[in-house]
């Protein structure tokens, strides 16, 4: 492991698996045939290291970039691993559901590694309810099990506060039922007795949000008449059915204003590199920013548009550099080219931003509303000699014969 502080709880008998010689490297799992990365981020990687009969996950931070000040507040036990550490050890003194915590560790490079016990058969809630969804009697013991996961929670004071389908994991249980947990808790909240109602709307809301469209009305009114008797702080009320309606009122306001938030931060993906979007420079004074993945595929099936990387828009938009629109051959793609028709036009382009940097904007800010809007894949901007734009072009879908092309469709949101 070489010069690495390292600090574990491990279940019995898995130190010697973890660290054995021929254990893994746990800072260098890429190109290991043990390894498997499961998920990438912003200075994050998830990796599945398969050591036998033994499954574990290791999360891995690197913050090596992340500038002196940030190196040394994390030094002091404050990164989102020290977090997650200290809250998967907080579930397991409470009792509270919760993968297992098997060590944590950094190296002299800033880099952190923490280490979870992996579920053979544990799959992620999202992937659970698609399969479970359709059969009435499994989806019913679904739900039990995830009202359970949060009361028992919530009862002893601990809150998840990224409470999402993906990060709540399931198995089957020996009497054909459903055992749930929690992963990725480094936002847990924890509180000295039961958790605050404020706190416990908003975590509620975040699931609800999710199955607000995947699940019928019945279906979430049977989470929440399973969730509430479980709930000390509730079973000390005296009349429940005031409760309950007072309960669905607050759950529904909350669920909107959790999708206006969750909003307005896809909106600030836009213009920031990473899984969804991509912000380009190419040669000859061309720029750019272009749709890596569509994020809302669920709400808006576009099967024929595929997801691209940051090497494949390169290549397409590479016989482009010179800001023409007519080299390109490219299938499946759309452009429209626009030029200024004046010196003040080109300047207030220039200045304040082109009309059609502000189209590509609104297209995905009413689709991170659920609202059905044209879809546009990117847009290219080309500055002349003097720095200032002298051409724009839009890429959209080649084809699509329901929205077409050069409008925005100002329909009724999928979800309020």
């Amino acid at each position: 492991m070489g010069a690495v502080s390292m600090r574990l709880k491990v279940r019995q008998g898995c130190q010697n698996t973890l660290f054995e010689p021929s254990a893994p490297n746990w800072f260098e799992l890429e190109g290991d045939s043990r390894a498997t990365l499961v998920k990438s981020g912003h200075h994050r990687q998830t990796w599945r290291v398969n050591l036998g009969e033994e499954v574990v996950f290791a999360k891995l931070f690197d913050f090596a970039c992340g500038g002196a000040f940030k190196r040394f507040v994390f030094s002091l036990g404050l990164s989102p691993a020290h977090r997650e550490w200290r809250a998967l050890l907080a579930a397991e003194r409470r009792g509270v559901p919760a993968i297992r915590g098997l060590g944590i560790g950094v190296d002299l490079q800033y880099r952190i590694v923490l280490l979870s016990a992996g579920l053979s058969k544990a799959v992620p809630l999202s992937q659970a309810w698609e399969s479970a969804s359709s059969n009435r009697a499994s989806a019913l013991s679904l739900i039990d099990a995830v009202a359970r996961l949060f009361a028992s929670a919530h009862n002893r004071g601990f809150v998840h506060r990224d409470g999402h389908p993906s990060n709540i994991l399931v198995e089957p249980s020996s009497d054909s039922g459903w055992l749930a947990r929690f992963a990725d808790v480094h936002g847990a909240k924890l509180f000295r007795d039961t958790a605050s109602a404020r706190d416990m709307i908003r975590s509620l809301a975040q699931l609800d949000h999710y199955f607000h469209r995947r699940a019928t009305r019945s279906q979430r009114l049977r989470f929440l008449r399973t969730y509430l008797p479980l709930r000390q702080s509730v079973n000390r009320r005296g009349n429940r059915r005031a409760f309950f309606r007072e309960m669905l009122t607050a759950l529904g306001q909350a669920r909107k204003t959790h999708a206006a938030a969750l909003a307005r931060q896809r909106d600030r993906r836009i213009h920031r590199n990473g899984k969804y979007f991509t912000t380009m420079t190419l040669g000859n004074g061309s720029k750019g920013t272009f749709v890596l993945q569509l994020e809302r595929r669920h709400a808006f099936p576009e099967s024929g548009v595929p997801d691209r990387t940051e090497r494949e828009w390169r290549d397409i938009l590479q016989p482009m550099a010179g800001g023409s629109a007519g080299v390109l051959t490219t299938a499946g793609l759309h452009a429209d080219c626009s030029k200024p028709d004046g010196l003040w036009t080109q300047l207030l382009w220039s200045i304040v931003g082109t009309s059609q940097r502000r189209e590509f904007i609104r297209s995905h800010r009413l689709r991170h509303r659920d609202v059905r809007s044209e879809l546009i894949l990117g847009y290219l901007e080309h500055r002349g000699p003097g720095g200032l734009i002298d051409e724009t072009i839009l890429l959209r879908p080649k084809c699509d014969p329901a929205l077409g092309h050069g409008r925005v469709l100002r329909g009724e949101a999928i979800v309020e």
